[in-house]
């Protein structure tokens, strides 16, 4: 444990597989692949927040060994190239007049994505005394339609490289990758597994702690470890004794100041900032869009403008809610309000 490190959730993030709490069926098969020495493509399907990137890294770093850093890549395949990846994707794709055969002068088609984090990665052996690098893409069901360019590059480089796709929605993942990798549904942590945790470091803390906080801490948080801990640090800047009316007020005051994040980002203009919020928002809090509209409305009535002003944003919320009904694309829905919002704040 690294003492250095002031704020828990860091300070008690896993070292090892081993230190992972609860998820013993995972962690065992897990072990077991390392013990053997070879495994296939893994899907990891799970809940925002439930461990699955931790515990591919985690995995990763014992499999490689000595040889991880030239060997693991982390992706993330909902994170847009910048202006500089998208332009080396073009020059990459074009092949030269110069070349022989019936490809030269032509452009490939290869998804951007792919040319730029993926295959540069994939398609060189790996380095050391190990059989295959391993690439981790988070997020997976985000590439949607290019996942057919993504698993061919499993089947070509596949002896070069294992992949290890994760993601929260089983059904964004098409057939044909879903045949080619061994699942793990990565759970929430149970109840008991969470209290025996929250206990060991209450424990190492010098908090004070009984059942019933333990119980309402695993409601505010979901279950989630990061956000417990999150919520019990700051409580315990009240004192060493975990209140639960200090616990409620710290959940309280650390859900509101994100949407006011939210808003006042949205009102200086600043749209892709504020949208990288929202989604931060809706994934990691786990509530949703009408929930979110609410909680903007409450900080719209507190802003210093004018009747006329709050009107409008006010319109523009209720356009938003109505049109969330359907259950279509919440995060279209809330781009759009997003996109409005900052138009609106150019005109105050």
């Amino acid at each position: 444990m690294n003492e250095e490190i002031p704020i828990w959730r860091f300070k008690y993030l896993p070292k090892r597989l081993k230190d992972i709490v609860g998820r013993k069926d995972i962690i065992d098969r897990l072990l077991k692949i390392i013990q053997e020495g070879n495994f296939p493509h893994l899907l990891f399907v799970g809940t925002e927040g439930v461990g699955k990137s931790t515990i591919a890294r985690l995995f990763s770093r014992e499999f490689l060994g000595e040889f991880h850093d030239a060997n693991f890549k982390f992706v993330f395949a909902d994170l847009p190239l910048t202006a500089e990846e998208r332009a080396q994707a073009r020059t990459v794709s074009y092949v030269s007049t110069s070349r022989i055969g019936s490809i030269a002068g032509k452009t490939l088609t290869m998804p951007a994505f792919i040319q730029i984090k993926v295959k540069p990665f994939v398609e060189l052996k790996a380095l050391g005394d190990i059989p295959f690098k391993i690439l981790v893409v988070k997020n997976f069901e985000a590439l949607e339609n290019n996942q057919q360019g993504f698993r061919r590059l499993m089947e070509i480089y596949g002896s070069n490289c294992r992949m290890i796709l994760i993601t929260t929605k089983i059904s964004g993942v098409i057939d044909p990758i879903l045949s080619r990798c061994q699942l793990f549904l990565v759970p929430q942590v149970s109840l008991e597994d969470f209290r025996d945790f929250i206990l060991e470091v209450a424990n190492k803390e010098n908090l004070e702690i009984n059942e019933e906080i333990i119980e309402i801490l695993h409601r505010l948080s979901r279950g989630n470890l990061s956000h417990a801990l999150d919520y019990l640090q700051l409580a315990s800047l009240e004192g060493t004794m975990i209140d639960s009316n200090v616990l409620f007020e710290t959940y309280k005051n650390y859900q509101n100041t994100i949407p006011k994040e939210l808003l006042m980002t949205a009102l200086k203009g600043d749209f892709k900032k504020a949208r990288d919020v929202s989604r931060e928002i809706i994934s990691k809090y786990k509530i949703t869009i009408r929930e979110l509209l609410v909680q903007l409305l409450t900080e719209v009535h507190k802003l210093p403008l004018s009747r006329t002003a709050k009107f409008e944003l006010i319109n523009m919320i209720a356009e938003t809610d109505f049109k969330a009904i359907d259950g279509q694309d919440d995060d279209i829905h809330l781009s759009a309000l997003l996109s409005i919002i900052c138009a609106f704040s150019e005109t105050l």
